[in-house]
């Protein structure tokens, strides 16, 4: 059985909009669909600071960041959401670089109770488009996993509630 290709964005937009979705899948997925659509049209675009040919993760986490803070406002500390995009850097493949990009993100969240990490296309720089998975890339992938999610459990508020996303 394989995930639907929607069940991390569906799951996302549930952890940072949860006080109107309520945790409804139907709900997130006009939500979502509702996002997709703006950012085809280029109506979320600016917002979003991207200009957008089609609806990357990126540009769909940069959307989902900024509607958030259009919906609740600057002084909301009731939920945070970071993005780290792997993409971004040339040596994302490198854990000095997502052990940095993670750090700085889980600074950002630390004013809040709840929040939510998301990182995008760590998947393709371990085996870009075109590429097949070796043993060696996918233990390399594997590791960074690993280290991520230890370094967030570290490194979070001790109260805070954290949902870390790899997208």
């Amino acid at each position: 059985m394989s995930v639907p290709p929607d069940l991390p964005a569906l799951h996302l937009l549930n952890s940072v909009f949860a006080g109107v979705t309520g945790q409804d899948l139907y709900l997130a997925q006009q939500l979502k669909a509702g996002i997709e659509q703006a950012l085809a049209d280029g109506g979320m675009a600016a917002v979003a600071g991207a200009a957008v040919a089609g609806v990357t993760p990126a540009a769909f986490a940069a959307a989902v960041q900024a509607l958030q803070r259009k919906f609740t406002g600057e002084d909301d500390v009731r939920h945070g959401f970071a993005h780290c995009d792997a993409a971004q850097s040339p040596a994302a493949a490198d854990s000095l670089w997502t052990r940095q990009q993670v750090l700085d993100a889980l600074k950002r969240l630390a004013p809040y109770p709840e929040a939510t990490l998301l990182i995008t296309n760590l998947h393709a720089t371990f085996c870009p488009p075109g590429r097949r998975w070796t043993p060696r890339r996918r233990e390399a992938y594997r590791e960074v996993l690993d280290f991520l999610a230890a370094l967030a459990v570290a490194r979070k508020r001790e109260r805070a509630t954290l949902t870390l996303m790899f997208l």
